[in-house]
């Protein structure tokens, strides 16, 4: 995900493109990032802890506060450019990986 953040628009390889690619790139990646960290930090967390729903709100903030981040990050790499609407995507993907996982541990998934 850093790699894909953070390197220059020439270092990102080349994926099929449509109008709109580029948001589903950066959904998918927080979401994904987001959904394998909440299994992460469950897995590692005291049985207590586990059930306390100010974990992932915390967790929340955190993916929040990388969204937003990266994207002023991008702003210094070569060939990359900050936009708004990527935060904004990149929250939205952030906040459902972390709230299906929530969903889906509550109904003791195996996906979880």
């Amino acid at each position: 995900m850093a790699y894909a953040l953070f390197s220059p628009e020439s270092g990102v390889p080349d994926l099929p493109r449509f109008f709109g690619s580029d948001k589903v790139i950066h959904f998918g990646m927080f979401f994904g990032m987001s959904f394998l960290w909440s299994r992460v930090i469950r897995q590692n967390l005291p049985e207590p802890a586990k059930k306390n729903p100010k974990i992932f709100t915390n967790y929340l903030v955190l993916w929040i506060f990388l969204a937003i981040f990266t994207e002023y990050v991008q702003r210094l790499v070569p060939g990359r450019s900050f936009d708004y609407l990527d935060i904004v995507v990149n929250i939205l993907g952030g906040t459902i990986g972390t709230v299906i996982f929530v969903f889906l541990n509550k109904r003791g998934s195996i996906l979880v």
